[in-house]
Parts: C-alpha cells; sequence; structure tokens
C-alpha cells in the first residue's frame, strides 16, 4: 500500500487514492474535522445530528432516495459515521462507479439543504439513539470513564450529547457549523480500490468546484483527570452489569502505541488472552473480557471491560489488578511474540478491505497531516521490544488514573480503587 497518492487542490481540499489489486469494489470516504470535541456544552451532540441532516437532501438531489440511489442502485452502500474527532461520510460500490461515488458525498457536504422539518425528524431519531445507548450498561459503564478521564472536556462527552442539548440545536446553529467546520481545507477525500488516480483527479476538482472555504475551529488539547482513583456507580435496571477500568494511554502517533496494542492483546484480546483465562475460564466471574488500547490526536485511553453479575464487581477488579501486575513480572519474549503475530494477522485481514484502507489512511491524514503505510505500520509492530512494553506499562497502568465505571444492578459497591496500587 506504499503505493498511494495524495494531492492538495487548490482550495485547501486533500485527495488520497489507494490502488488495490484484486478487488471488484471500490471504496470513496468523505472526511472532515469535524466531531464531539469541536463542540460546547450547550451544542453537544450537533456534530452527529448534522451528519444525519446530511443524507435528506441537496440542492442537486432534493431527496433522501435521490441521494440513496445513486449508490444503492448500483449494489452499493452509502453511510456516516461521527465519532470524537472527525465525521466521515462513504460508500463502498462496483469499482466501475466510484465516481458516482464521490460526486454524490462531496454534493451531500456542499450542497445540502437542512430543512427545518428535517430537522425535528432527524431529531427524534438521535432521541431514539440516545435511549437505546442509555438502556446498554456497557456503553454506559464506557462513557462514566470517559467522563471522568477527561472531566469537564468535550472528549469525556458522549457523540451524540443529551436528548437535552439536541433539543435546543437549532437550524441556525447547525448552518453556522456548517459554515465553520464543512470547508475545503477542512476535508479529506479518500478512494480506495481499483481506481485511476488521473479519474479521481479529475473527478474531485470538478466536485469541489466551488466549495466553502474559510478557516475550521480547532480543538484544545486534551488534560486528564490527575486526581485520586475513583469508582463512579450508574445504577440502572437490568439482568447483566458491567464493569470498566480506564487508563490514559497514548496518541495516535506516540512511538509507544504499538506496544499499548501488544499489551492489550495479550491482556484481554482475545479467548488465548490473560484476562479471559483467569477471569472467565478459571473463575467464571464474567461473561465477557477484553481489552482494547484506544489512539486519539493527541492522548488515548486503555480500556479494560467485562460483562458481569453486580455481585462480582469486586472480585473481578481484585483479579484484573492481579494479573497486571503479574505482567511486568512474568512477562516473556515468547509471549510478546505471540501477541505481535496475533496482531499481524488481524491487520493483514481487515486491510484485505478498500474500506478499511481508507478510514486508516484518511483518519491519519485529517488528525495529523501525515500517513503510515500499512506496511511501515507492521514493520513498527515487529520493532516492538520488552523494553517498549515495559515503558508502556508503567506509563498506562499508573495508579493515579485509574477510573472503575460500574453500570447496571448496583447498590453498595465499594471503592474498588482504593487499594488498587499496581507497582
Amino acid at each position: 500500500m506504499n503505493n498511494f497518492k495524495t494531492i492538495k487542490l487548490e482550495n485547501g481540499a486533500t485527495i488520497i487514492s489507494v490502488p488495490m489489486q484484486n478487488t471488484r469494489a471500490t471504496t470513496v470516504i468523505l472526511f472532515f474535522g469535524a466531531g464531539s470535541r469541536y463542540e460546547t456544552p450547550d451544542i453537544a451532540g450537533s456534530s452527529h445530528l448534522f451528519e444525519h441532516l446530511l443524507f435528506k437532501g441537496t440542492k442537486k438531489r432534493n431527496t433522501p432516495k435521490e441521494i440513496a440511489e445513486i449508490v444503492e442502485s448500483k449494489g452499493g452502500i452509502l453511510n456516516a459515521y461521527t465519532d470524537k474527532e472527525s465525521t466521515g461520510y462513504w460508500c463502498k460500490m462496483p469499482s466501475e462507479f466510484y465516481l458516482d461515488g464521490i460526486d454524490v458525498l462531496v454534493d451531500m457536504a456542499k450542497n445540502p439543504l437542512i430543512k427545518t422539518e428535517d430537522l425535528e425528524l432527524e431529531k427524534n431519531v438521535v432521541y431514539e439513539e440516545i435511549k437505546a445507548f442509555m438502556d446498554s450498561a456497557g456503553s454506559r459503564a464506557s462513557n462514566k470513564a470517559d467522563e471522568h478521564i477527561w472531566p469537564d472536556q468535550p472528549m469525556g462527552v458522549d457523540v451524540a450529547g443529551s436528548i437535552e442539548t439536541v433539543k435546543a440545536t437549532s437550524r441556525e446553529d447547525l448552518i453556522k457549523y456548517l459554515n465553520k467546520q464543512y470547508t475545503s481545507s477542512n476535508a479529506v477525500l479518500v478512494v480506495s480500490g481499483d481506481l485511476d488516480h488521473e479519474k479521481v483527479i479529475h473527478a474531485s476538482k470538478r466536485a469541489f468546484e466551488g466549495f466553502r472555504e474559510g478557516d475550521p475551529m480547532k480543538f484544545s488539547p486534551s488534560s486528564y483527570y490527575n486526581d485520586r482513583p475513583l469508582t463512579v456507580l450508574d445504577k440502572m435496571e437490568t439482568n447483566q452489569s458491567h464493569l470498566t477500568i480506564a487508563f490514559k494511554n497514548f496518541s495516535l502517533v506516540d512511538n509507544l502505541r504499538h506496544a499499548s496494542l501488544v499489551l492489550s492483546v495479550l491482556l484481554g484480546g482475545g479467548m488465548t488472552s490473560r484476562l479471559f483465562e483467569q477471569v472467565r475460564e478459571k473463575r467464571g466471574l464474567a461473561y465477557s473480557i477484553n481489552a482494547t488500547s484506544q489512539g486519539y490526536s493527541d492522548c488515548g485511553i486503555f480500556y479494560i471491560d467485562a460483562g458481569i453479575a453486580p455481585e462480582n464487581a469486586e472480585e473481578t477488579f481484585k483479579v484484573v489488578i492481579e494479573e497486571i501486575k503479574k505482567v511486568k513480572i512474568d512477562l516473556s519474549k515468547e509471549e510478546i511474540e505471540s501477541s505481535k503475530e496475533l496482531i499481524r494477522g488481524r491487520m493483514m485481514m481487515r486491510y484485505e478491505d478498500s474500506r478499511a484502507i481508507a478510514m486508516n489512511y484518511g483518519i491519519q491524514h485529517l488528525l495529523n497531516n501525515r500517513i503510515v503505510s500499512i506496511e511501515e505500520s507492521l514493520e513498527m509492530l515487529k520493532k516492538v521490544s520488552l523494553k517498549d512494553i515495559i515503558d508502556a506499562y508503567e506509563y498506562i497502568f499508573n495508579n493515579s488514573t485509574v477510573i472503575a465505571s460500574i453500570a447496571g444492578s448496583v447498590d453498595n459497591i465499594p471503592d474498588l480503587t482504593k487499594n488498587s496500587q499496581i507497582f
């Protein structure tokens, strides 16, 4: 994948083409630096709400049906996502039609109608999404962890916002957001699959002609929660509870991010991991357990998640901490290499898909203005050493940042973190 090409148009939009062999499907993704991290508390969730509205019609295509049929009539898929730092609109189509995908995605961002009646309709849709989120113990536990890792910061706020903030968001708020964040200099268009680079550039220039310009908002640097360890309870009526243990982690560009990924895999990356064996298989404390290394542009979070019965929360936490302690003591080169091989295999399988490639390259360029190819990333993974793992370990598992978040039918769970000293 080292043969990708990048070009910046005169209006500042970045175009990336990634040719892939032996594929009949091509993915087009249009990214913007627009997500919950860019929002003020009074309009929390506006990025996600705005994403919904872009499918409702444009000056060129007046209805959702007219937008969708450009892709779906060819057998393709059209969708979008919003996260903390970015919003992306994507389609995956038979390769002979990908130029149509470029045209429709840029048109959606360039000429959205944003009708008042559509806004009210999509607010109702988002309300249901938020209610579904509130019914999930896992979602609530991880959200509470984020809130306390990043207190009073946009990073700690759920992407969808709340029913109250979504209700308060006006059409004028969204128009202002459009004009500020959906500018050409804040746009990255990636095409991955069976493609012709020159055709990609020609179609992109035509599509971006007359696109609004301007300097987008930048988000403030994050700051972690640096006070004492904390246990957070979120009571809800459910048969199954959820425990999330969160630690600070590395950013997407930190030299130790691959070491963090290796740690997450050997701890909780599957049925062969330490936590799965000790927590689920040997003790039967959880019906699921996993570890995740999540990186953002300037920060990160390391999660350990367990689906549990409420009465098992304290013991599960203790076993997890015990296993984390053991890692530093008895970590072997063989275990490291085995975890690296697992990650390598997953990466190789994942990046057979044109959408996964487009997502990876687009996010990298959008957030950090550079691209590490798949081959380079695999080489960096290969070079992860025992010392790297220990350095990553000491940074992540710092007792002052541990958050234990429990959602479910919980009452008087003690402060799980009070005796959680790891080192």
